[in-house]
């Protein structure tokens, strides 16, 4: 039997479970996730290793109507995934409207790989004969070549979407070494895994115009240094980040320490500051400087 390998993309608007998905597959943490939508900015690579074949999985921002320059970059990105997929997971969850999906299912038209649809959140579908009628009506949207339900929370389903996904895979060697979950650098995931507990401890407001910028990244007598940088748009925004006498920073940086700490297996010190950058979501200066550069 034939090694295969190749890269499958996660595709779904907001909060139907792209990145819960993704975590479940590897079977270790390599997204944030939070319950509030557009929490992926960029794309995201996890690579699933097994014995017949490398599945490089890419996870993408959601897909929404952009109201900023970020917005206009999430999309982009998602978008420009496209070109090098050899298969795109396509998620939706039970609560979705079929109205909504159709433009973003018109952009797979010049798409000529396999794309299945999976459903995810098994576990809050009322009953099959709800799957079965989201599966009809947004099959006369577009020519899905699977149809599967998953719970990324729980794991059911997952292995069986996996196995189908290496069915349609082309044979090739691996991409990346054996061991290697992520092509991420590890400066990057501490700063993701900050801006999932700012996000996490913070009010409805405030996430969406956060940024974790990681300042200095190095050890220091065996404990690794990391100092960054948080970014919130207005002075409000940052009192809310400090918390009162800076608890909830103090939160946010326990937190985010014990997590870096748990997935390197190394001493953290972990120094974090609170700044303001007005409106940089709509800033094309800002949103280039921190690698948002929109076309």
């Amino acid at each position: 039997m034939s090694f295969k390998s190749g890269f499958v993309g996660i595709w779904g608007r907001p909060n139907v479970g792209k990145s819960t998905f993704l975590n479940q597959v590897l079977g270790q943490k390599v997204a944030i996730v939070s319950s509030k939508p557009q929490t992926t900015r960029k794309l995201i690579k996890g690579i699933l290793h097994r014995e017949d074949a490398q599945i490089v999985f890419v996870d993408t921002p959601g897909l929404h109507v952009p109201q900023d320059g970020l917005g206009k970059f999430m999309l982009q990105e998602a978008r420009d995934a496209l070109v090098d997929l050899d298969l795109l997971c396509y998620l939706v969850d039970p609560f979705v409207k079929v109205e909504e999906e159709t433009e973003y299912l018109s952009w797979l038209e010049s798409f000529e790989k396999p794309v299945f649809l999976i459903l995810n959140k098994k576990d809050l579908l009322p009953a099959e004969e709800v799957a079965r009628r989201i599966f009809q009506r947004l099959g006369e949207h577009f020519p899905f070549r699977e149809k599967m339900t998953v719970s990324a929370l729980t794991g059911e389903g997952i292995e069986g979407v996996v196995q189908k996904i290496v069915e349609y895979l082309p044979p090739g060697p691996p991409y990346y070494e054996e061991g290697v979950l992520s092509d991420a650098f590890e400066r990057d995931i501490a700063a993701e895994i900050i801006r999932e507990k700012v996000w996490w401890y913070t009010f409805e407001e405030v996430p969406y115009g956060v940024e974790v910028q990681v300042e200095e990244f190095k050890e220091k007598n065996e404990v690794l240094y990391i100092r960054a940088l948080i970014y919130v748009e207005r002075e409000s925004h940052k009192k809310i980040v400090i918390g009162e006498g800076g608890k909830t920073l103090k939160k946010i940086g326990q937190s985010a320490r014990e997590e870096i700490e748990a997935q390197w297996g190394r001493k953290v010190f972990l120094d974090l500051w609170v700044k303001v950058e007005k409106n940089w979501r709509k800033r094309e200066d800002v949103l280039r400087r921190w690698g948002y550069r929109v076309r």
